[in-house]
């Protein structure tokens, strides 16, 4: 992981196309901007990682559903309820 120091409208630059800014710092939160093409997602880690989630579970369903994979489908939706979004584990 590289680790950069930067202050508030210093930037840095991924690739040719991306650019990150930091706008602003309060408290222990930092609010930044991301340039980037359209075509590039820019996401959330967390929104990210259920994305990523959902899309292993229905590649298993979609191969064929078999009764564990519904039961991944069944803890992850009411983990999602309750407000946590941790995926389920994957043999």
């Amino acid at each position: 992981m590289l680790v950069l120091t930067r202050r508030v409208d210093e930037s840095l630059v991924i690739g040719e196309n991306i650019v990150v800014t930091i706008l602003a710092i309060e408290g222990d939160k930092i609010k930044i901007g991301v340039t980037a093409p359209r075509e590039i997602p820019v996401l959330r880690k967390e929104l990210w990682d259920a994305m990523s989630a959902q899309n292993q579970i229905a590649e298993r369903l979609a191969t064929g559903p078999e009764p564990a994979s519904f039961e991944e489908l069944r803890q992850f939706l009411a983990s999602e309820a309750e407000g946590e979004s941790t995926p389920p584990e994957s043999e």
